[in-house]
């Protein structure tokens, strides 16, 4: 089993570092910290002093790239889907989720989210109490929103994450945080349909997988929040390489980024044996490149 040690990168110290994304147009890294409501922005080639950061009244759960627009991010407020410009911070709401049953409204916020190849935005919803097993999937075309949980208790859980697509995206992964399970699904792009729920991987020990991200050979690796270190799995579920992160027991979520896409960078949560800051790692297998949002 091959193994990697992540160094120190970024001192950002952040609450909640989670969404890490690599802009390859501009060489440019962005995070958030979702607890103090900020999206750091980082010029790969000036680091950590010369990046600016948008401060906000609200959090931001996740970012992601908007097609032919890099003014724009796609990102994920408490409520719902937003664009936000990336330079001067101005945030465009464009629609909220909404329960059939509104008491549930406010027991959740946004959480986790990824695009698919035809440039549909999924999104996941977890529980404020991080206990009940109401989160869900969501998926918006850029016209409406569709709970794609559809109710049913056996696709629910109290945090969602990861949402990440193999390299010929027939296989969507997501992650039920507390149980520590990663499922993966029969994935239509045509129809953007997920169908056929089972388990991929189970963290041993406790392990809770948080972010995703997934390389060229079809390898999932998972941040094992809690363990402080990504796992990489083999596209049959078998633990094929470990990369500590020292320092950051609660390691949040990877994605890969650099020219060549052979680096993984990895936020962190500040909390006991853990600084909140970000690190990264050269791996030997360049990850694939994440899809953009279209929107008319």
């Amino acid at each position: 089993m091959k193994e990697y040690t992540a160094e120190e990168w970024l001192p950002s110290e952040a609450g909640l570092g989670e969404s890490p994304l690599y802009r390859q147009e501009d060489d440019t890294f962005f995070f958030v910290d979702i607890k103090n409501c900020r999206i750091h922005c980082v010029p790969l080639d000036r680091g950590w002093a010369g990046r600016y950061t948008i401060h906000l009244d609200e959090p931001i759960t996740r970012l992601d790239l908007v097609e032919e627009r890099s003014d724009y991010l796609a990102v994920l407020t408490r409520r719902g889907f937003a664009l936000l410009n990336s330079t001067s911070g101005a945030l465009e709401r464009i629609a909220d989720v909404r329960h059939e049953d509104t008491a549930l409204d406010e027991k959740v916020r946004m959480n986790d989210g990824g695009i698919d190849a035809s440039g549909r935005w999924w999104a996941s919803t977890m529980a404020l109490d991080e206990e009940a097993k109401i989160g869900r999937l969501w998926r918006f075309d850029g016209t409406k929103i569709q709970d794609m949980s559809d109710g049913d208790r056996d696709e629910t859980a109290a945090v969602v994450n990861g949402l990440v697509w193999s390299p010929d995206d027939k296989i969507m992964y997501a992650c039920d945080t507390p149980e520590g399970k990663i499922y993966q699904y029969d994935y239509d792009v045509k129809n953007g349909t997920a169908s056929n729920r089972r388990l991929f991987a189970k963290l041993e020990d406790g392990g809770m997988p948080d972010g995703l991200a997934v390389d060229v050979e079809g390898h999932v690796w998972a941040a094992a929040n809690s363990q402080g270190k990504l796992i990489r799995f083999s596209p049959a579920g078998q633990v094929a390489a470990i990369c500590a992160v020292p320092g950051a027991k609660m390691t949040s979520c990877p994605v890969f980024g650099e020219k060549d896409m052979k680096t993984l960078f990895i936020t962190s949560i500040a909390d006991d044996e853990s600084t909140g800051h970000v690190y990264r790692a050269r791996v030997d297998i360049p990850g694939v490149h994440r899809h953009t949002f279209k929107f008319e």
